[in-house]
This record gives structure tokens, sequence and C-alpha cells, in this order.
């Protein structure tokens, strides 16, 4: 009894890891809203298998829900080197995603950097096709795993974003200084229009 016991406890590591390799449900893929395609379980539960493995072990989860009223992860607040994507599918079928992060966290994905992201995928999520959705979360993915592997400085693999191409997410082009140049010659030109309005007027 004891020795099928032992060796039961040995395959138990190696049934995990097929687990993660093979895409199965997972705890780094949570997909309560039955949403998630293979290949989206198989990115998360690799790069997650990887993170295991090195000395700081952190831990980027993918959870779906089905129309919750609470999306914050109950173990946010204890949660240590963690990011959490939720992704909330509403009674009409639209999705909204929502980035979490634990304390330690929380330079790199600061509210403006989540918007930023959450904003980069905004319309994969919002579309019908289950492929187009999951291009989306798998980019959201990827988009968060190169800010932890930046933050814990990892050397970057397949799941990482180039550095041009995050910082084109994080950082978007201020469009506030083009818009500010463009009131200003309106003004301008007002105060100009005006300025010989009157001049012609007062000649009169």
């Amino acid at each position: 009894m004891k020795t099928a016991i032992n060796k039961l406890v040995r395959a138990l590591p190696l049934v995990l890891v097929l687990a993660l390799l093979t895409g199965a449900s997972s705890f780094f893929a949570q997909d309560n809203a039955g949403i998630l395609t293979k290949d989206t379980r198989q990115i998360v539960n690799r790069k997650n298998a990887k993170y295991q493995k090195s000395r700081q072990h952190p831990i980027v989860i993918v959870q779906t829900l089905d129309n919750a009223k609470k999306t914050q992860p109950s173990g946010l607040n204890y949660a240590q080197k963690t990011v959490y994507i939720v992704i909330n599918v509403q009674k009409d079928g639209s999705k909204k995603a929502n980035i979490y992060s634990s304390s330690d966290l929380h330079s790199q994905f600061t509210a403006q950097v989540r918007a930023n992201l959450l904003h980069s995928v905004e319309s994969d999520l919002a579309a019908d096709s289950k492929l187009t959705v999951n291009r989306g979360i798998q980019n959201l993915f990827k988009m968060c795993v190169t800010l932890v592997d930046q933050h814990f400085h990892f050397p970057k693999d397949e799941y990482d974003l180039s550095a041009d191409e995050i910082s084109r997410v994080i950082k978007p082009a201020d469009l506030r200084v083009p818009i500010m140049v463009g009131l200003l010659v309106v003004i301008i030109g007002l105060v100009t229009f005006w300025h010989f309005t009157v001049k012609r007027r007062l000649r009169r």
C-alpha cells in the first residue's frame, strides 16, 4: 500500500507538468467563462512554468469570469509577485477586462500603465470572433509578462514584446501638444481677425 502511495506522490509533479504543457485548465489559466482557446491556455501555462523555475517565482494569472459582480481576486491583498488579468463576460456577451497586481509590482503596473494596456486590446476584446478575443487576451498577457520580466531583469523569451513595442503601448504619443498648438493657432487667428475688423470699423 505504501509503495503504491509513494509511486503516486512521485508521479504527481509529472502530471502537473503535463497539464501545463498540454494547455489543460490550471491555476494559471482559470477559464470560468469558457472563452479561452487551447493556444491561449498553453501560452499562459508555459510562461508560468518557466517562471516557476526561476528564483523569484512570479505568477501571471489569466482568469475569465461569467458575469461576476466582483472581479478583484480575493487573495490580491496577500499576493506577492503576482499579476491577475481578469476578463469578466457580461450577460450580453460583452467583455470587461481588468489588470490587478500585488503591491510589490505596483511600480510596473501603475493606474496609467494598466489603462494603456487595456486600451490597446479594447477592440479585440469587443469582437464577436473567439479567435480575435483570444488574440487580445494573448497580447495582453504578453504585455504583462514583458513588464514582469523587465522588473525582475529576466532575459527575453518568445513571450516578450520588444522594448519599442511595449514602450509604444505604455507611453502612447502624447496628443496634448499638437492639440494645444492647434488651439493656439485658432485663437491667434480669431484675435487677428477681430483686431482687423475693429480697425476697419474705427476707420469708418
